[in-house]
């Protein structure tokens, strides 16, 4: 399945759902351009990545999360993952990025993160 995403905003916290493939290819230089802007473009508390929908990540995936979390970071707001499949957890604790990239089960769990900060 080709990557998609899409963004919403609630209560100040930007929300990008992907599903499909993080992969190396256009389509993910594509996603990583435009979810760069709109980190930009929308001041924001907090960034959550829904990656329920990942059904494979490569390290160029694993890259380009990492890019996102660093474009968060320099807009003055923070980023984690929601409902990580077990292997984007296990590339996670491998790279040691689960120590910059938290994860939580839920959104309330990660709106919750956010909002106590």
């Amino acid at each position: 399945m080709a990557m998609t995403f899409t963004c919403d905003e609630q209560g100040g916290i930007l929300g990008i759902r992907l599903a499909g493939r993080l992969t190396l290819g256009p389509q993910l230089l594509d996603f990583g351009r435009k979810a760069a802007e709109t980190i930009g473009r929308r001041p924001a508390k907090g960034v959550i990545l829904d990656v329920a929908g990942i059904e494979e990540i490569d390290s160029a995936g694993l890259g380009e999360l990492v890019i996102l979390y660093t474009t968060a970071s320099q807009h003055g707001c923070r980023l984690c993952l929601v409902q990580p499949t077990p292997k984007i957890l296990q590339l996670l604790e491998t790279t040691k990025l689960s120590g910059i990239l938290p994860c939580y089960p839920d959104q309330a769990a990660a709106m919750a993160w956010l909002s106590a900060r």
